[in-house]
């Protein structure tokens, strides 16, 4: 039917009378297609108006409404399949997503650059399209936690022009009330448009279940069996919203051969050297089998530290300082360490500024509590307690002075290899920083590749021989040895993929990092404590005037005779426990004891009857300084 009939409304109307003296419905629908057949929605009404008269002259004014009705629903459904084609309409598609969006199915929606729009049927059989949201919003991925059994789907949106994805809870897009807070993230949705948005994304998942790709998932980073979350292509990490900032942070930039031929000048330096060994072992620690451990790189001012930090981040994302959230500092809570180790699982732990820990016994606990490896037994809301978190990593921490004090606890010792940069780190800290902040994370995804091609019994007996070799020619703990042995394994793993040619570092190059078994040592340390003290305080082991009203007991023949609840007192406050400590050097032979081998003694010092403590004094290791001698 073309225009120039319509317009012509006698021949139009003769037509439709001749159709309608022998009514046959099928040759009134062929009619009205020419009538409704790429004309315009006035013309359409206009013929229509036409036809009505000629049939209320036939008298079928009730039939043909009839017949007109259920045409105009046969082709209201008609045109909804030609507009809603089951694919999507969109130019500006997203990198990598070009496969699977064109064989996206959209059902009863319409979805282009534009937003998305639902196609609904009036009342009277014609088409209406009602926008729900002002940007493409689409499923890209489902993600199915394997600890937890639990759905997260990849929600692909635009602003602007620019394609955004986070990861959400199935519940999120269920909800009504929950799925408003997707406004946070800039997406177009209200209360008044949620429950179309959920309709919508629902039916998407449904029509799209063989297209979007599911993949398996964690809520952490690190090792899965022999995949390596981020950079895996078969398992994926659903702790999008909650880490947000740390994932979109460990991914490369720039050049890797600028970041590598500048690290290898940097790595002559060898606190740089071991920094980047710990940055490296991380990954190793559960492969191998082995506990968290912190190494701790501390000097005054200037000397490079910070910078040394954001180069062992590079290793892995972002080498800028300045909003870097793979570095930290020490003012956040236990609860938020905690998490992030657990997070980053098997990648270092990088931690600036520990001189903001002002409480010793509040630090060693938290040494304590991080190198175990696993967080604290906490409450549900819905009962029971929350699963307990583990990680696998190794901490890097910087501060301006040592965290280990003389009264630390043997175990806190134990746990950090100690890195005192006596001298400059590195000499250009400017021209570091602008080459590792435009030139990073490539390191680590080809240092991964490499540690996954290797069997791992091979990685474990290489592990055992350095372990051995450290054992033999050092004086130390097994857990100080043990990090240790991961920083030599890490540094010679590193420079067969990395750092292609350069030596590796040897035991002599490490051993002045070692701390010996009786530096770590307790009791030892208490006891070294209380010889200085003695000597600190030899007035108050005389009957003196200059005592003030205070004896604290008497020294006879290199013997310390000391009021119990003084030294009690006095060891309480350096740090030590009495307890503790007495039993541990009553064994090693530095307590005098009585006929019946306990260590204390009921005597009477100038005239003071009490409860003492006989310490022996006298050590071969002390030389006697002559008055006409200078001990400089």
């Amino acid at each position: 039917m073309s225009e120039s009939i319509a317009q012509n409304s006698d021949e139009l109307e003769n037509i439709f009378t001749s159709a309608f003296l022998q009514y046959e419905e099928q040759n009134v629908i062929e009619l009205l297609d020419s009538i409704f057949d790429k004309n315009s929605a006035e013309m359409i009404e206009t013929c229509l108006n036409i036809v009505k008269s000629a049939a209320e002259k036939c008298k079928v004014k009730t039939k043909f409404n009839n017949t007109l009705k259920h045409y105009k629903k046969d082709f209201a459904i008609q045109k909804r399949l030609e507009m809603c084609t089951g694919k999507i309409s969109i130019k500006n598609i997203p990198k990598d997503y070009t496969e699977l969006f064109n064989n996206y199915k959209c059902g009863n929606y319409i979805v282009d650059d534009t937003g998305v729009y639902k196609v609904i049927e009036t009342k009277e059989g014609d088409i209406n399209t009602v926008l729900i949201c002002s940007h493409p919003i689409l499923i890209t991925a489902r993600y199915i936690n394997i600890n937890e059994n639990t759905e997260t789907v990849v929600i692909a949106y635009t602003i602007g022009d620019k394609w955004n994805f986070i990861s959400v809870e199935r519940e999120r897009i269920a909800s009504n009330t929950k799925i408003v807070n997707l406004a946070n993230f800039s997406i177009d949705i209200t209360s008044d448009t949620a429950k179309d948005i959920i309709k919508y994304l629902q039916y998407i998942l449904q029509v799209n279940s063989s297209n979007i790709p599911i993949y398996k998932a964690v809520n952490r980073l690190g090792w899965v069996n022999n995949e390596f979350v981020p950079y895996s292509d078969k398992i994926k990490c659903d702790s999008e919203l909650n880490f947000k900032d740390i994932i979109k942070q460990l991914k490369s930039k720039g050049n890797f051969e600028v970041w590598q031929k500048h690290c290898l000048l940097l790595r002559e330096n060898i606190y740089l050297r071991l920094v980047m060994a710990a940055s490296f072992s991380a990954p190793l620690i559960e492969r191998i089998g082995g506990l968290p451990f912190i190494v701790h790189l501390w000097g005054g001012t200037g000397t490079g530290k910070t910078v040394a930090l954001c180069v062992a981040a590079s290793v892995w994302g972002k080498g800028a300082y300045n909003n870097n959230a793979l570095i930290q500092s020490f003012r956040g809570t236990e609860y938020a360490l905690s998490e992030k180790a657990a997070f980053l699982y098997s990648l270092p732990v990088i931690i600036d500024e520990g001189q903001t820990v002002k409480n010793k016994d509040d630090f060693d606990t938290l040494i304590m509590n991080l190198t175990e490896g696993k967080g604290k037994i906490q409450g549900s809301a819905s009962g029971g307690i929350k699963k307990l978190r583990h990680w696998a990593n190794c901490f890097i921490t910087t501060a301006e002075e040592n965290i280990i004090k003389y009264n630390s606890g043997g175990g806190t010792s134990n746990r950090i290899i100690n890195i005192a940069a006596q001298s400059k780190i590195i000499n250009d800290g400017h021209i570091t920083m602008q080459i590792i902040r435009d030139n990073y994370g490539f390191a680590g995804k080809e240092y991964i590749e490499y540690i996954k091609k290797l069997p791992l019994e091979q990685l474990k007996n290489r592990y055992d021989d350095l372990f051995a070799k450290l054992k033999d020619n050092t004086d130390s703990t097994d857990k100080q040895l043990m990090a240790m042995t991961f920083l030599l394994l890490s540094d010679e793993l590193s420079e067969k993929c990395i750092f292609k040619g350069e030596k590796p570092l040897s035991i002599e190059n490490i051993k002045p990092f070692l701390t010996s078994q009786k530096e770590i040592d307790n009791s030892e340390r208490a006891y070294n404590w209380a010889v200085n003290w003695v000597s600190q305080n030899m007035n108050r082991f005389k009957d003196s005037i200059n005592n003030n009203g205070e004896v604290w007991g008497k020294i006879k023949d290199d013997v310390a005779i000391i009021n119990k609840n003084v030294l009690t007192e006095y060891l309480q406050r350096a740090g030590f426990d009495y307890g503790a400590v007495m039993p541990e050097l009553a064994k090693r032979n530095k307590l005098i004891k009585t006929p019946q081998g306990k260590w204390l003694h009921n005597m009477s010092v100038y005239g003071c009857k009490a409860s003492y403590i006989q310490m022996i004094l006298n050590d071969d290791e002390y030389v006697e300084v002559k008055d006409d001698v200078s001990p400089f």
